[in-house]
């Protein structure tokens, strides 16, 4: 349980760090989702990241949809994922 704290709050102080607008508590947790699942490295590089930062949050659904592959092909447990981020990114 401590080792899950630990890696949930380094998620939550990328998405702090590298966030530069304001988010409302469901976006946040998508991002947190998100970078939790990735790497905070993966939303440091992402369009995704520079889409939010620009105030595009109609664009976050088609960006999370984007990481959702392995080995070239799309792995139903991430596409999964994704939606369910972007439901609550959007919510």
């Amino acid at each position: 349980e401590e080792l899950l704290k630990k890696d949930l709050w380094t998620a939550e102080r990328a998405v702090l760090r590298l966030t530069k607008v304001p988010l409302e508590d469901n976006q946040f947790d998508a991002l947190v989702s998100f970078c939790f699942n990735l790497g905070s490295g993966a939303y440091q590089r992402s369009t995704l990241r520079a889409r939010i930062n620009r105030g595009d949050f109609d664009e976050v659904p088609t960006e999370l949809k984007k990481w959702v592959y392995a080995g070239n092909r799309i792995i139903k447990g991430l596409l999964r994922r994704r939606i369910a981020e972007a439901i609550m990114f959007m919510s």
